[in-house]
């Protein structure tokens, strides 16, 4: 396995040519009148009916409006740790924490007017979609409200009655409004509906903080007719109390929409799926954590569930394509959709092959325009710090470099760049949430979350390592890395050609030098993990 520039060339240009020509429909025009008849016949049929939008087929694209909710639980590192560091019962009790709110979700969504869109570590997407434009943002925006409101009444209950008041959260919860464009990346376990747009990036971001409370946009603002807070708009809270009767009026009028069921309900349900041990129990510590030899790129996530998990060293790794945003918004301003799609399909393809068939890495999710994937080295038993981080750094240049080739391949994407996070430790891999195929992936870890924050903190081009990362990085490599952990521009071939003379640290008998077959000629030094 190594990443080399004529093979990377071909894939690309092979993905190009094969891309599916994206169909974009209008939501309510469009999508929701064939949904709504695929819906009769497999109800008529006994079938499962996913929800709109969620299992879109490849080369399917769907503009919506919508109201993008994140709920960001601030307190999650509370549970990660234990006396200032992970152990396999810290991410054992962390697991059973998210497995508590992952179903809490789901379990309040199904009886409300929201969706689950994904789970990402301690955070939880969902989005209300509003068919009706600006005519029904008002109504929609209350919809989005009364699930937040539903949501923390469930998850109070649920940590009161069913995890005896041990598992209790604090959430932050951002809010936004406006056009996206729906996709889907997946199928089975591994469905990725995501919504690609500002509104959707713009609500993360206010959800990411310390500060509990809700936090809406001055678009989200400007329905409920609350004034504008500007630069502010992370900072200031919504004042509940202000909104609670607009929400209470809505639920009165319109009874059949967006009012919960009786939580008791909810958790009789909840507690007889436990009885049946269809369910975990949140209450029993029942994860169970084996070591995955490398490579993870078998992993195969329908093995896995909370009596078969995997906890290892490992170094995650976050990229993500910066100026994306700004790209599809344009996009659906100006009706080049189609190509936007296309292009994110090609770049994020490749940027799995790399991680998973060039350094035997495992991708666990895209998140909007971002790859998460993790990677590692070592022998039957136990993972290898120094090369697993060298190799991670190899991953990166070779991420770098392939999107450098789907730049000069793709028409359009000239002024995006990629940031990359990168950090080291242990980490449990597993499957949480409710049951059956609506089932999440997911690892968690200190080392997830800071290779996440660091990238979130790179300037365009950037690759930036964690503090654990730091300090296993390679002799030869100091010179392309500064003191803060951060390389620019730095490509596969500065990182190999550094590591082929690093006889000083245990990374570098782990590769070789060897040379591929480069369109231009010119011989390009890669590594081959042993």
């Amino acid at each position: 396995m190594a990443w080399q520039y004529g093979q990377a060339q071909q894939r690309i240009r092979k993905l190009i040519d094969e891309a599916p020509e994206i169909d974009v429909r209008r939501f309510a025009d469009e999508y929701m009148p064939l949904y709504e008849a695929r819906k009769a016949v497999l109800k008529a049929a006994n079938e499962s009916v996913a929800p709109p939008l969620f299992d879109l087929q490849k080369g399917r694209a769907v503009v919506v409006d919508t109201v993008q909710i994140y709920i960001a639980i601030t307190n999650y590192d509370d549970y990660r740790i234990e006396e200032g560091r992970e152990t396999e019962a810290s991410h054992a009790k962390a697991l059973r924490f998210l497995h508590l709110y992952y179903s809490t979700c789901d379990r309040v969504i199904e009886q409300t007017d929201a969706q689950r869109v994904d789970f990402h570590g301690s955070r939880m997407h969902a989005v209300v979609l509003n068919p009706d434009g600006d005519e029904g943002r008002d109504d929609s925006l209350l919809k989005a409200l009364s699930f937040i409101r539903d949501f923390r009444v469930v998850a109070d209950q649920a940590n009161r009655e069913l995890a005896d008041s041990d598992l209790d959260a604090v959430f932050r919860i951002g809010v936004d409004i406006g056009p996206c464009v729906a996709i889907n990346n997946g199928n089975g376990l591994e469905q990725e509906p995501m919504f690609l747009g500002s509104s959707a990036n713009h609500a993360a971001k206010l959800a990411y903080g310390d500060e509990p409370g809700i936090f809406l946009s001055d678009r989200a603002r400007a329905v409920l007719d609350q004034p504008a807070v500007g630069p502010l708009e992370t900072l200031v809270k919504l004042d509940e109390d202000v909104v609670k009767g607009m929400i209470d009026l809505r639920d009165e009028v319109t009874a059949s929409s967006g009012v919960l069921r009786d939580p008791q309900v909810i958790l009789k349900e909840w507690r007889d799926e436990i009885t049946a041990k269809s369910v975990p129990d949140p209450t029993i510590p029942d994860f169970a954590f084996h070591y995955k030899e490398p490579p993870l790129n078998d992993i195969k996530f329908a093995d896995l569930m909370p009596s078969s998990s995997i906890r290892m060293g490992l170094a995650s790794l976050f990229a993500d394509l910066s100026g994306y945003t700004a790209y599809i918004d344009n996009a659906i301003a100006t009706g080049s959709i189609a190509d936007a799609v296309k292009a994110l399909y090609v770049v994020r393809q490749e940027l799995q092959n790399v991680v998973e068939d060039d350094f035997g890495g495992r991708k666990i999710r895209f998140i909007g325009d971002c790859i998460h994937g993790v990677v590692a080295e070592g022998s039957r038993t136990e993972t290898e710090p120094n090369e697993t981080v060298a190799i991670s750094l190899v991953c990166a240049g070779g991420l770098r470099s392939s999107f450098a080739i789907c730049k000069a391949e793709l028409n359009g994407i000239g002024n995006l760049g990629i940031t990359i996070g990168i950090e080291f430790g242990p980490t449990p891999i597993t499957r949480i949430g409710i049951r059956g195929e609506r089932s999440v992936r997911l690892a968690s870890s200190i080392a997830t979350a800071t290779s996440e924050k660091v990238q979130r903190g790179c300037d365009d081009d950037q690759i930036q390592l964690g503090p654990e990362a730091q300090k296993l990085i390679p002799v030869a490599l100091e010179d392309l890395i500064d003191a803060n952990g951060t390389a620019c521009d730095l490509t596969h071939d500065d990182v190999i050609t550094g590591l082929s003379l690093d006889t000083t640290v245990p990374a570098a008998p782990a590769y070789h030098r060897a040379h591929s077959p480069a369109d231009t000629g010119v011989p390009r030094a890669h590594f081959t993990p042993r």
